[in-house]
């Protein structure tokens, strides 16, 4: 299965080509959020769904699953054959998702933007602790709890969220290099000989002036 977690700016951008990348049947997507109508300027949503949970939406349009709830580890049956595409705007998911990765043996690509920028990376079990896992280049995901919609429940509101709004288009260029990743780590590495693969990119990084690749040998400006 292909669990895609958050139906926000990024799911919601990613869902109608990867339903045609994969059949929707093998699509499960993963929200507890709702749809409101400060969402309707950079998330796929119309005003008629204003109040529905995002990933029943999404799923009903199409044709996939839903799991109208909040992702953390544990809360899914995952197995080695499933991937996560980690499509969220906090650490503490990511962390979360990471750790599935290490417990299972599923693998992940995840996305993330600011305003302007997008970026997405890719994660397996045997790259925990090397310079590939995302914990070590970015140590942040170790101890930042901000963002972690999961805190509503205690008083937060998703404060963060408002302090970065991203355009549509910084969305859409992230669910972009996600689903290039997913499709270079999902179908193409698996028939590549070892060398070839040691030079594929684990990460891609797209701003305003500048792309970048990074490779499992390096960067690649």
């Amino acid at each position: 299965m292909n669990y895609l977690i958050g139906c926000g700016g990024v799911g919601s951008a990613i869902v109608p080509s990867f339903c045609r990348l994969k059949a929707p049947q093998e699509v499960t997507l993963v929200d507890g959020d709702t749809i409101e109508h400060k969402n309707l300027d950079r998330q796929m949503f119309d005003a008629g769904q204003v109040g529905k949970n995002k990933a029943s939406a999404l799923a009903g349009k199409f044709g996939c699953h839903a799991l109208p709830q909040w992702f953390s580890r544990g809360s899914l049956r995952l197995t080695r054959a499933d991937w996560l595409l980690c499509l969220v705007d906090n650490h503490r998911t990511r962390l979360e998702a990471i750790e599935s990765c290490d417990e299972h043996g599923c693998q992940a690509v995840f996305a993330a933007n600011e305003t302007h920028s997008a970026e997405a990376y890719y994660y397996r079990r045997a790259w925990k602790g090397t310079p590939r896992d995302p914990r070590v280049y970015y140590p942040e995901l170790l101890t930042d709890r901000s963002g972690d919609p999961r805190a509503a429940a205690i008083g937060c509101t998703g404060e963060a969220q408002e302090r970065n709004r991203q355009l549509v288009s910084a969305n859409l260029m992230a669910a972009a290099l996600a689903e290039h990743l997913y499709v270079l780590w999902h179908w193409k590495a698996p028939r590549l000989d070892r060398d070839t693969v040691e030079r594929l990119p684990h990460k891609l990084v797209a701003n305003l002036t500048r792309l970048e690749t990074h490779t499992l040998a390096g960067r690649l400006a």
